[in-house]
């Protein structure tokens, strides 16, 4: 599993949200101005913390189409876990 320690404070958040609108092929289709207007954050700090996600092997970006991001089995995972122990 990819480092958890990038899972915290609004790192984990983005992840969650990402998660709840995730299709069948892990896929979430959102620029990071549309997920910083829907959690409250601002476009840079969206995009530092999808940088830290993708550096920790819990995101990947689809570098042919903008604003296409696919969560990784580790972030299946970690959110799964998550939401065992809540």
């Amino acid at each position: 599993m990819a480092n958890s320690d990038i899972l915290i404070n609004d790192n984990f958040k983005v992840l969650l949200w990402m998660y709840d609108r995730k299709d069948n092929d892990n896929l979430v289709k959102v620029t990071q101005l549309e997920l910083a207007e829907n959690i409250g954050l601002s476009r840079p700090t969206v995009n530092i913390i999808f940088s830290k996600l993708k550096d920790a092997g819990y995101l990947i970006h689809n570098d042919k189409r903008v604003g296409h991001y696919y969560l990784t089995d580790d972030a299946l995972k970690v959110i799964e876990t998550f939401r065992k122990l809540k």
